[in-house]
């Protein structure tokens, strides 16, 4: 694949295809007569993998590396504003017309729109490469689960669209968690079987998806669900290919986990004609836009963690806050970080706490290690299993902070929301707030769209 065809992915890409009505309708479309055709978009395969390329510039918004990291964060008990004061998210109030959470709602719908429109135009091709469409399908499937995982962990139950006709999806249903969770782990499953193993088809770029990828993403998927004997699995393939993936050691602001195409990074989401992260350049800025609630107490002493990915900043009140500071590329003409939405690190946590669900404690310690060791910090001698799970808890709090809304959605997965959440001052919390409102947008263009508990 050509940088080329990255960089000019709006030429070919499905908005070119199809276009939402707007931001306000659910998954209404119409055919622009200025654009191309499906049949013409799909009669090659430089114009089918600049579709495919559309899939990822689609998620080049601030839904993926904005809102679910300030959103989320706020909505936990991970961020405050640096002028402390409240908003809906803080305080967990809400509102079905939140444009923020209603913009959310329609670029995950765009994206995987986008996926079906691939998965349909390149199955109806007589005239592509058949290995190469193979893999362009298993692409625009793991983007569709991926898109999946999070909007069910937002919003729960959700309309599962699989199609590109307009009569099907305008008033369609909201569909039970556990449909969309099923069709989460086929899409990765069939994706894995065709997707490639490294990243040569890519000009060894870590922007697009490998077997390594929907391998990373159903060992979340599956420590979501509690199918323990999975998640050790995909976790350990992942781990195991250790010629592609290593964790990034001595940390320093040129190398670290977001820094762009590093041994660390499973997938990263690609920038267009910028110069720096959104994340570093707008969200964890030196002086601090989002404060760490519990930065200050959060780390041990001599956490590099703490070191290299926090700085500090004066308050409203005058006192002294950690900061996340992960991404540190802001206005610069030499960008080297990129948005890392899959890591290494991650999957060990995750088999952490898979093998202490199968008893194997030894096993957990040497994967907490892994996590602790890199961070400076010694390694564990707790062999209590609820010490160990407290404590793979406690350091994926330190080692995932600010990265793609994870405490929020661990909070809600492991039970302790209300315990954690309800206790915070300033918190109006209620057990519904674990869902978020389903948008009164959606709803207007959609009369079968039910809301959620509690709005």
């Amino acid at each position: 694949m050509k940088n080329n065809s990255i960089k000019y992915t709006y030429i070919f890409s499905f908005f070119l295809l199809i276009g939402l009505t707007s931001c306000n309708d659910l998954l209404e479309v119409e055919i622009p007569i200025d654009q191309l055709s499906a049949k013409t978009v799909y009669a090659s395969d430089p114009t089918a993998e600049a579709a495919v390329n559309g899939i990822y510039q689609s998620m080049v918004t601030t839904t993926y590396y904005g809102s679910l990291n300030y959103v989320l964060g706020e909505t936990s008990d991970e961020f405050i504003l640096k002028t402390q004061l409240s908003n809906v998210y803080t305080t967990n109030e809400l509102l079905d017309t939140d444009g923020t959470i209603g913009t959310m709602w329609t670029e995950f719908y765009k994206t995987i729109y986008n996926a079906n429109n691939v998965i349909e135009g390149i199955s109806a091709s007589q005239t592509l490469s058949e290995t190469k469409s193979k893999q362009w399908i298993a692409e625009a499937k793991f983007l569709r689960a991926y898109n999946y995982f999070y909007m069910t962990n937002i919003w729960g139950d959700i309309p599962l669209i699989l199609s590109t006709n307009v009569d099907i999806t305008a008033l369609a249903p909201r569909n039970k968690q556990t449909e969309i969770y099923n069709q989460i782990i086929k899409d990765l499953e069939e994706a894995s079987v065709d997707l490639p193993t490294n990243y040569d088809n890519y000009t060894t770029l870590r922007i697009r998806a490998t077997k390594w990828a929907a391998q990373a993403l159903l060992a979340r998927v599956n420590l979501y669900l509690g199918k323990w004997t999975e998640v050790s699995s995909y976790a350990t393939a992942v781990i195991n290919e250790t010629e592609t993936y290593k964790m990034i050691t001595a940390l320093s602001s040129t190398n670290s986990p977001f820094i762009a195409d590093n041994k660390e990074a499973i997938l990263q989401i690609p920038y267009f004609n910028t110069v720096y992260t959104y994340e570093g350049g707008t969200l964890y800025t030196t002086a601090g836009t989002y404060m760490l609630r519990n930065g200050n107490t959060l780390f041990e002493t001599g956490d590099a963690r703490k070191t290299n990915w926090t700085g500090t900043t004066v308050a409203a009140d005058g006192a002294t806050y950690t900061i996340p500071r992960k991404y540190k590329n802001a206005y610069t003409t030499t960008p080297i970080e990129r948005s890392t939405i899959l890591r290494l690190a991650e999957l060990y946590l995750i088999r952490a706490e898979a093998r202490v669900k199968l008893n194997d404690i030894t096993g957990a310690q040497q994967d907490i290690n892994v996590i602790r060791n890199r961070a400076l910090l010694g390694n564990t001698t707790l062999t209590d299993p609820n010490q160990l799970l407290d404590l793979i808890a406690l350091e994926r709090q330190r080692e995932l902070f600010a990265e793609n809304g994870h405490r929020w959605l661990d909070l809600k997965r492991t039970g302790k929301a209300d315990q954690v959440l309800g206790a915070i001052t300033g918190k109006i919390w209620a057990s519904t707030d674990s869902l978020f409102p389903i948008p009164e947008s959606a709803r207007r263009s959609n009369p079968f769209l039910t809301q959620n508990q509690g709005y």
